[in-house]
């Protein structure tokens, strides 16, 4: 499905680090046989970017490093590289991702395989859950990135890049959507989450584990994922409605939400405890909130099983909770819930639209 666009680099609150397309020396000439795969790989920076200091310690990014990646890959596939930032996933905004997507679509509208982005692993889980959102094309767009430094030992990335071109290039990867490849296995965007700030298996698909595994020609294929909810046409805007993420625990009674003004917020995410609790203080915080316009989400810091509709009914509860007007986040950890609801309110979604979409990560 095609969908209208701006193709020109968007107006951001801070300019988009930009470099002129530029093909990797590949001859195709001197190759034999059928014609390459075309790959486009787009850049924003992370730890598969960076260099150790001398001491083996500190890593920063590396201007140097792109092209010696690039020039690792298969020569089965044809590379052009475009770099849009290199900075630390931490500081990338919703601009940047917005000009992953008009690049994306550019790309395999004029004939490109597939699409590989590479980004810092501490929030490539969120990049692709949010770019999934507006993703329209066949064409996979592959987030990888690595748990190393470029010169570090055992570095990880020329594996997950080499691996992250295959999965673009691979006939089973058409129609799958946004997906991110480590370690040799391909996770579909809604599931993926970084599950160790140090392991180079970092990641894991939450609760059907990866969706296939890398192969030299294609993909091995383990499960097909559902199809994609909350799907938004168009392209994606520069900023996202104001949400915030507060964390429940024991002894917390949500009091800083006590005169907070309604305004100041567009939506609230609570990352509450076991299958979606708050205290009983917090009810009618929550509630007070709710019946001021602001939908609040609510969903579990624990890292697997997601929220419960219906086996808890005291005070606090996930049943308590959704009869004052809250929604349930399901199987979407509260960092995604929070993308979900920013994405809803950005196209002017209400209670009723929100928690419909929500429902699609119910268990």
């Amino acid at each position: 499905m095609s969908s209208p666009e701006t193709t020109g680099t968007p107006t951001s609150p801070i300019p988009v680090q930009s470099a002129p397309d530029r093909d990797l020396p590949y001859d195709s000439s001197a190759v034999p046989g059928p014609p390459r795969a075309h790959v486009v790989l787009l850049s924003l920076g992370g730890t598969i970017f960076m260099k150790q200091d001398e001491t083996g310690l500190r890593a920063a990014p590396d201007t140097s490093t792109g092209g010696d990646l690039a020039r690792t890959l298969i020569d089965a596939v044809a590379i052009t590289h475009e770099e849009i930032a290199n900075v630390g996933s931490s500081s990338l905004r919703p601009y940047h991702l917005r000009e992953v997507l008009v690049r994306a679509r550019r790309a395999v509208d004029g004939g490109a395989a597939g699409v590989v982005l590479t980004h810092g692993t501490d929030t490539l889980e969120e990049s692709a859950f949010l770019l999934n959102r507006w993703w329209d094309r066949e064409q996979p767009l592959v987030l990888t990135g690595a748990m190393r430094p470029a010169n570090a030992p055992g570095a990880d990335g020329p594996g997950n890049l080499r691996d992250a071109v295959r999965t673009a290039a691979a006939p089973s990867a058409r129609g799958l959507g946004v997906l991110a490849v480590f370690d040799a296995m391909v996770h579909p965007a809604d599931r993926v989450t970084k599950t160790s700030s140090r392991s180079v298996d970092a990641f894991a698909s939450e609760p059907s584990g990866p969706m296939a595994l890398v192969g030299e020609e294609d993909l091995r294929l383990l499960y097909l994922p559902l199809e994609p909810s909350a799907q938004i046409e168009g392209i994606m805007p520069n900023s996202l409605p104001r949400v915030a993420t507060i964390v429940a625990g024991l002894g917390e009674d949500l009091s800083l939400l006590d005169g907070l003004p309604a305004d100041s917020l567009d939506g609230l995410v609570i990352a509450g405890v076991g299958m979606g609790h708050v205290s009983a203080a917090a009810v009618p915080r929550v509630a007070r909130l709710i019946s001021d316009g602001v939908p609040v989400v609510v969903a579990t810091r624990v890292a697997t099983g997601g929220t419960s509709t219906r086996h808890y009914d005291y005070p606090g509860s996930e049943v308590d909770l959704i009869e004052n007007g809250a929604v349930m986040a399901g199987a979407l950890p509260p960092q995604k819930a929070r993308l979900l609801l920013q994405v809803l309110l950005s196209v002017g979604a209400d209670h009723e639209r929100i928690r419909e979409e929500f429902e699609a990560y119910a268990y």
